[in-house]
């Protein structure tokens, strides 16, 4: 599990908006745990829904609180 500041989400997070890969690729690690907690499906992991959660997450950058 990634463990970052608030200062340095913020800064990932700006980056991720404006739509640095990394700074995406980091969001989407900070929150896997979580995507994949959310992608289980009679105790097995969706893989499709694994991809839509992961979709959402990235299309709604902008609405992540600051």
């Amino acid at each position: 599990m990634m463990i970052v500041s608030a200062e340095e989400f913020r800064k990932v997070l700006e980056g991720a908006i404006a739509g640095k890969k990394t700074d995406i690729e980091t969001i989407i690690d900070l929150y896997l745990p979580l995507i994949n907690r959310f992608s289980v499906i009679n105790g097995v992991i969706d893989e499709d829904l694994r991809q839509e959660l992961m979709m959402h997450v990235v299309l709604n950058l902008s609405k992540f609180p600051p």
